[in-house]
């Protein structure tokens, strides 16, 4: 009997894995899409497995070792250059060769081609900007944002300082079509110098991601400005004087000129500095002119010129007002008027003594004499800078007259002013000229006097006392009144409001000087009532000043 032959084991089928492959490429890149293996497998070694790989229509694909013999390694290579974007298929088959039957193992091949990132793109770049200090704001700069393909979103942040901004701070930016920012600098505060900012413009999906423009802002000197002075006067051999010296364009490399002295300069702000003139320069009488200076690129002296005055020694007469309104232009026989100046008398203010009965207040006080013309008037007070008088009642008739103030001995030069019939003004609770009148609520009833008060009106149909000057008239200097006027002043009228009082008396002030003079006017029972009422004062024609107020409830 024959021997039995062994059992005999199938050789095991081909396979290729994986079953698939994907490649990836983004168009432009220079490196290509990395290989991948592909394991073949089959066979064994008492029947070996032999194999051959073929492409078709793929010319990008490339597949090595294409023959050999299983188990092997397969590396699959795509070279996209020249293709397209977009997705590409193919199908790379495995053959056995030899062998009782052939085998097969497809592998399906993918290989996508992206369109390359869009490039952001921003010009012009560098934006350069130029400010003369002092001149018209510059315009905006237009910076244009392009991609190079795909639409981009943005966003822009600007840094460097608070002079540079942009807008839009986001947006789109399309194919073809640039997108502009606006670039905007305020230079109006900023020294002069060059400044560095910079405008980043970020989109996430562009290739560079971001583009960074450059922005130089160069602010020149440019002129100064200069519009007043204070003080702009001074005694000769007066010490170190400072000057506040207003205008524009002033920064800290800003100096104040005296002719051609730079002065020691602080600055206060783009409108104002002080300097301090040098008792150098204050040691003679005359003229200095003051200019401000700023130096650099477009900077200079400002023009015009203004003047500091070193006076003489001696008295100076720069403004006579009315004592109650404080306002000048013209003076009436009998005003209190007060001088404004320098020299004019001691340095701590004099008060006139009082007369003896029936005798006038004096021409001359502390060394102090006010001449209208020729005639010395009574001197109420006196002081360095400031004195009151009583305007002589020869004026009447004059068109106008010259006021000079004597000091010690020395005279100032006369102040031509012109004269009026009349030039009433109201005193006023704060000295000043303006706001509440110095104005009495009179009460028939109890004789009782209030002072007039935003708090505390007079009622409608009641009485109020007033005081003016400048109501022009005959009297005789600087006599005292003993005893009231017999009749009210035909020729003085009051108003409160829209509301015309009558006029009970208007006359001299006992225990005053002739010239102030009380009115007691009483209010119409039918009124408008309130606060700040405008209060006027009419003689001869001439209104008191505005700005007087009285209070009626």
């Amino acid at each position: 009997m024959a021997g039995a032959c062994p059992a005999q084991t199938a050789a095991p089928p081909l396979k290729a894995s994986p079953a698939a492959l994907t490649f990836n490429y983004t168009e432009g890149d220079a490196k290509l899409p990395v290989a991948q293996t592909l394991s073949v497998s089959g066979g064994n070694a008492a029947s070996p497995l032999n194999y051959s790989v073929a492409i078709t229509g793929a010319p990008w694909l490339a597949a090595t070792p294409a023959t050999g013999t299983a188990p092997a390694s397969v590396k699959v290579s795509a070279n996209p250059t020249s293709l397209s974007v977009g997705s590409y298929t193919t199908v790379l088959t495995v053959s056995s060769v030899g062998g009782p039957s052939t085998q097969t193992a497809a592998v399906a091949v993918t290989l996508t081609i992206k369109a390359a990132p869009p490039t952001l793109a921003a010009a012009p770049n560098p934006v350069a900007v130029s400010y003369v200090r002092g001149g018209a704001a510059p315009g905006a700069s237009t910076v244009k944002l392009t991609t190079s393909g795909a639409l981009l979103p943005y966003t822009v942040t600007a840094a460097g300082g608070n002079w540079l901004s942009v807008t839009p701070r986001s947006g789109v930016v399309f194919p073809a079509f640039p997108s502009e920012l606006s670039v905007a600098v305020s230079p109006a505060n900023l020294a002069p110098g060059t400044y560095k900012g910079t405008i980043t413009i970020t989109a996430s999906q562009a290739a560079n991601k971001t583009a960074m423009v450059n922005v130089t802002l160069t602010v020149s000197a440019g002129l100064p400005a200069v519009t007043a002075l204070w003080p702009d006067e001074a005694v000769q051999g007066a010490p170190a004087t400072t000057i506040t010296v207003t205008g524009s364009n002033f920064f800290t490399g800003t100096t104040v000129k005296a002719g051609t002295t730079a002065l020691a300069s602080t600055l206060l702000g783009p409108e104002a500095v002080t300097a301090v003139i040098p008792a150098s320069l204050l040691a003679s009488a005359g003229t200095l002119s003051i200019v401000a200076n700023n130096t650099g690129a477009g900077g200079g002296d400002s023009t015009p010129a203004l003047s500091f005055t070193v006076h003489a020694p001696g008295p100076r007469v720069n403004a006579v007002v009315n004592a109650a309104s404080f306002q000048g232009g013209t003076v009436a026989p009998g005003e209190m008027v007060v001088l404004f100046g320098r020299g004019l008398g001691p340095a701590s203010l004099a008060s006139f003594e009082t007369p003896a009965a029936g005798a006038p207040i004096a021409t001359a006080l502390s060394g102090t004499k006010v001449t209208f013309d020729t005639t010395e008037a009574p001197v109420i007070y006196t002081s360095d800078g400031q004195v009151a008088a009583m305007a002589p009642y020869d004026l009447a008739g004059k068109t106008q007259v010259d006021i000079a103030v004597d000091f010690n001995g020395t005279t100032s030069a006369a102040v031509t002013v012109p004269v009026a019939v009349s030039a009433p003004g109201v005193y006023t609770a704060n000295g000043t000229g303006a706001g509440q009148a110095a104005a009495f609520n009179y009460d028939a009833s109890t004789g009782a006097y209030t002072l007039n008060t935003e708090a505390s009106g007079a009622p409608k149909g009641s009485v109020i006392v007033f005081y003016v000057t400048g109501a022009g008239g005959a009297g005789t200097d600087g006599m005292l009144v003993t005893a009231p006027s017999t009749a009210p002043n035909p020729a003085v009228s009051v108003t409160a409001g829209a509301a015309t009082a009558t006029v009970l008396y208007a006359g001299g002030v006992v225990g005053l000087v002739q010239g102030l003079m009380q009115i007691n006017a009483q209010l119409p029972a039918e009124m408008l009532a309130g606060k700040a009422l405008p209060l006027t004062v009419t003689v001869n024609g001439q209104a008191s000043q505005t700005g007087v107020t009285v209070t009626v409830k």
